[in-house]
């Protein structure tokens, strides 16, 4: 019934979540250009993503929240499935919460152009002097207290398993001196698959681990099992039912 449900309602979902992403981004935009530094701390981007969500049919179940704490930033690290991971997070930790993105997003209307003035942070991957200027900037970031959420696989599971994990958070973690979390997000690829533009409603789990710190003295050993640490924490809660 709800698989049937999600098929006649996905047309009317799809126009507003369009209509929805349309408005809140014109919206941000304005905010960015008119207001700056004010308006980013209203983190306008949850009203986004739990509008977003909501007419979607998703809903997000929490767990691991007491983890962490609203006093402090974090380098959050992420498995990736799905396009609907993004809402999720911002939905389920009510911090200041940026994100690094891919910059071929900002050719996207109205979303890509609140990326380009937001102070979310682009990620150009076959650029090695913008890459590093991008890293630059978000370790600036989390020094200020804002925590960053990246998803170290690089790019979105094509199957849901979980690929090699990249070692820019950590040393972002490193050089701004904060701990790094994983987030476990279960769920959205069942909602929506990378490769499919068909969404349906459901139950998305995101599962927060609890916070490692790393010293600048550990060595490439140390960094590599700090990596394989994270990266099992987060296959381990992608099996457990």
């Amino acid at each position: 019934m709800t698989k049937i449900l999600d098929i006649v309602l996905f047309p009317l979902r799809l126009f507003f979540l369009i209509l929805i992403t349309a408005f809140d981004s014109i919206l941000g935009v304005f905010g960015l250009l008119l207001f700056n530094k004010s308006y980013k701390k209203l983190n306008h981007y949850r009203v986004w993503a739990k509008r977003l969500l909501f007419v979607a049919g998703v809903k997000v179940i929490v767990r691991g929240l007491e983890n962490i704490s609203p006093n402090k930033s974090y380098v959050f690290v992420a498995n990736h499935t799905s396009y609907f991971d993004i809402p999720c997070v911002f939905v389920a930790i009510p911090f200041n919460l940026r994100i690094m993105y891919k910059k071929e997003l900002e050719r996207i209307p109205f979303f890509g152009w609140y990326l380009k003035f937001s102070d979310f942070v682009p990620i150009e991957r076959d650029n090695a002097f913008a890459s590093r200027k991008s890293i630059e900037k978000t370790i600036s970031l989390v020094k200020e207290n804002v925590s960053v959420l990246l998803f170290p696989e690089g790019t979105r599971s094509r199957d849901g398993r979980l690929q090699e994990f990249k070692k820019g958070a950590l040393f972002i973690a490193q050089k701004s001196n904060k701990p790094i979390v994983p987030i476990t997000i279960k769920g959205t690829q069942m909602i929506l698959p990378r490769g499919s533009i068909f969404f349906r409603s459901g139950y998305v789990e995101v599962i927060v681990g609890k916070e490692r710190q790393l010293n600048n003295n550990e060595s490439r050993i140390d960094w590599e099992c700090m990596m394989n640490d994270l990266r099992k924490e987060i296959s381990d809660n992608l099996t457990i039912r």
